[in-house]
């Protein structure tokens, strides 16, 4: 992170006066648990940016019923690992997914199993992280829910001070750039809906924030001769991962 300007100043908030938990406008994207084959996951929205499933090692992205969305389970710190990732399709004309305004995105999530401490599981992705790269992203490494937003020169990042999510239970989780300046994480009961924790909140001027490449949902890359410490594999369920314009 060397050479990044760190303007956040973070701080809890009462859910009363947070605003909304759901998406603002119609999503973007939005993955609910379908799949159109083994390798390609359904899009629900009218936009049609289904997502290639890109898998080495004999990992695979499962449809249980077409319920949820379920990933290779069970940390791997030592490569041949099972790897299995989700790499929406942009069709050409609709945008970047990102941009200078407000955005959300976010994903229920449930671990299936003790999240690995030597590694990190990514939700969803989308550039990299170091000066000059902008991103935006939501993880759960070490089981804590997170999200960052870069603009190239800074960052800003938010996690819950006293949360780490259990295993075995749906959690949904909500990152916002709710303006040029705020930004937000919502960790919600998903049975209940209720707020786990108080919404937390960060400050920090952050220009457009436009990531090159392509999105990732479910780790950062496929790479045989890489295991999780490189690739940041979710292992667990996923299911209403979406993104949105606020």
């Amino acid at each position: 992170m060397a050479g990044f300007l760190l303007a956040v100043t973070a701080r809890a908030v009462p859910a009363a006066a947070a605003g909304p938990s759901g998406v603002g406008r119609a999503a973007e994207l939005r993955y609910a648990g379908a799949m159109i084959s083994p390798v390609l996951v359904a899009d629900s929205t009218r936009h049609a940016r289904h997502g290639d499933v890109l898998s080495s090692g004999g990992g695979r992205v499962l449809s249980p019923g077409g319920r949820f969305l379920r990933f290779p389970a069970g940390s791997c710190l030592a490569p041949p690992c099972a790897q299995a990732i989700i790499v929406p399709r942009v069709p050409d004309g609709l945008g970047e997914l990102g941009g200078p305004g407000p955005f959300a995105f976010g994903a229920a999530v449930r671990l299936t199993a003790e999240p690995p401490r030597a590694a990190g599981m990514n939700v969803w992705q989308h550039g990299l992280a170091g000066p000059g790269h902008a991103q935006w992203k939501l993880q759960v490494d070490g089981g804590v829910p997170a999200c960052r937003w870069s603009d190239g020169a800074g960052v800003v990042l938010l996690r819950p001070a006293t949360l780490r999510l259990p295993v075995g239970r749906w959690y949904v989780l909500r990152c916002a750039r709710v303006s040029p300046v705020l930004f937000e994480l919502r960790v919600l009961d998903r049975g209940s809906g209720a707020p786990v924790v108080a919404p937390v909140y960060a400050t920090g001027r952050l220009g457009a924030i436009r990531p090159r490449g392509a999105p990732t949902v479910g780790g950062k890359r496929v790479d045989p001769a890489r295991d999780d410490r490189q690739t940041d594999q979710f292992h667990g369920d996923l299911d209403d991962v979406y993104f949105t314009y606020q």
